[in-house]
């Protein structure tokens, strides 16, 4: 953990903690997902943020066909690894349960964490490409708005993720959509596409004001001491944690 690369933007009730290379992968996906070593490290990794593995939910991001990439999954104590090992399939992980940490291994794509400390909910959200083109970010924030938070009191935070510099496909079905018409960018060599600044944007669409969004500056494509999909590592990742204090 690069005490430096870790947010400073929440109050002291919330606990985030991001990972790095030097901590070890937190999910293996040639070897499998829940492979000997890797618990080691998530548990290792936990003890030294000061919380016990066995009280988090594990996240799980499916690719699956079927999928609609906006799920979310409200958690409960019974949902942490102590009971489900497994962990939970969801785009999205929402709890307002105090002492129960949500935990998310990501390589390229954006951890988000929202928390709204006046009602004391919190929610970690994977933004990849395909949860982003769902727009699971305005999801996120109406699901807090239906629950009787205001968006206006909400704190976001995006991880360490690949920026535009680098993010680059061959193609992209979605550069019609006015949505995404400042966060594309076509060149010779491919399309090269804005993730952080587009979920920014729907956030501050749906309420949430440009001050309370804070996005990390690191591109784990560029820097060594995270795991990059598009730089080679297919296999490993970090891991974002977050959980409300008592």
């Amino acid at each position: 953990m690069i005490v430096a690369d870790q947010p400073t933007c929440f109050p002291s009730d919330l606990l985030v903690a991001v990972s790095s290379k030097d901590d070890g992968t937190m999910l293996n996906r040639i070897r499998g997902r829940h492979v000997t070593e890797v618990l080691e490290n998530r548990r290792r990794f936990c003890d030294q943020i000061d919380i016990t593995y066995g009280d988090v939910v594990y996240h799980v991001i499916s690719y699956d066909q079927a999928q609609t990439f906006d799920t979310i999954a409200e958690v409960t104590e019974a949902d942490t690894t102590r009971h489900n090992n497994e962990g939970i399939f969801a785009d999205a992980l929402y709890t307002e349960a105090v002492g129960i940490g949500l935990f998310l291994p990501v390589a390229d794509c954006i951890a988000t964490v929202i928390y709204d400390p006046k009602r004391r909910a919190l929610m970690l959200a994977h933004l990849g490409r395909h949860s982003t083109v769902a727009q699971l970010m305005s999801r996120a924030v109406r699901y807090f708005v239906e629950r009787g938070s205001q968006a206006k009191e909400l704190q976001i935070w995006m991880s360490p993720s690949i920026t535009q510099k680098n993010y680059r496909m061959d193609y992209f079905n979605h550069a019609d959509d006015i949505n995404w018409r400042n966060f594309y960018h076509q060149t010779a060599d491919g399309i090269y596409l804005d993730m952080q600044g587009f979920n920014r944007s729907l956030a501050i669409q749906v309420g949430v004001p440009a001050d309370n969004i804070v996005m990390s500056s690191i591109d784990t494509a560029d820097d060594p001491n995270y795991f990059s999909h598009s730089s080679g590592d297919t296999a490993g990742r970090i891991v974002v944690v977050a959980m409300m204090r008592g």
